[in-house]
């Protein structure tokens, strides 16, 4: 067995990968050996607040291919050890932009003894550096004008709420009930919290960016109770999370 050379993703290790308009295909690919007897030991990193899919492409021993599927959450990676690994497929979704990048080094097999030894020792795993921290490209605007119950957001089916920063702002004396609800709107009833403007103020609450999540799951709802008809407006900042995320 003998080092033969370090390997950088794509010949300069961090890229930026935009997503090509079909999301079947891959966004970008990189070869990294066609012989078998190249061994792989290295990570593949995901440098985007954007979920990334990945396909990676190892010689099986009798010289055919086998994939393996993967999501890399943001800010996580996937390392590897001694695979005999021939290619990696990115994938992103259309018109996002990911920051990736690949590390490693390659070592060629001589014989089939040094070969066995090595794939006795083969791995692949998984590095998640911190919790998840998720895309904030929702934007959610409302105004209200009533004492009433208003939907804030309703997330994309199949999706929950992941709320980064709240502002209230109000015109005049108002109270404000942040809930979480089920899609429904009626139950699963959790409050955020009640904020009380005794006259025009705003109010602006910050959450980290693991991000605060609907407790109903899925298709669940951020509504706002008011009690005056005070002029009201709500923004609300986050992202609608995937359940794999």
């Amino acid at each position: 067995m003998q080092f033969l050379a370090f390997y950088n993703f794509k010949g300069g290790g961090t890229e930026q990968i935009t997503g090509v308009t079909n999301a079947n295909l891959p966004s970008a690919t990189d070869t990294i050996a066609q012989n078998q007897n190249i061994f792989f030991n290295g990570q593949f990193s995901n440098l985007s607040r954007t979920l990334v899919h990945i396909r990676l492409e190892a010689f099986k021993t009798n010289g055919q291919t086998t994939l393996h599927k993967h999501d890399i959450r943001p800010y996580e990676a996937i390392s590897l050890k001694n695979i005999p690994l021939r290619a990696i497929h990115v994938y992103v979704q259309p018109n996002v932009t990911a920051g990736f990048h690949g590390m490693g080094a390659l070592t060629l097999i001589e014989d089939a003894d040094e070969r066995a030894v090595a794939l006795t020792k083969c791995d692949i795993f998984e590095t998640l550096n911190q919790s998840p921290a998720f895309d904030t490209d929702i934007y959610k605007n409302t105004d209200i004008t009533t004492a009433t119950t208003t939907t804030l957001w309703t997330p994309t089916t199949n999706t929950a709420i992941g709320l980064y920063k709240v502002i209230m702002t109000c015109a005049a004396a108002q109270t404000i009930e942040l809930r979480w609800t089920d899609s429904a709107g009626t139950g699963g009833v959790n409050v955020i919290g009640m904020y009380r403007f005794g006259a025009e103020g705003t109010f602006v609450m910050d959450f980290d960016t693991a991000m605060l999540r609907n407790p109903n799951g899925q298709n669940g709802l951020l509504r706002a109770v008011t009690t005056t008809t005070a002029v009201t407006q709500i923004d609300c900042i986050g992202h609608e999370i995937q359940a794999s995320q």
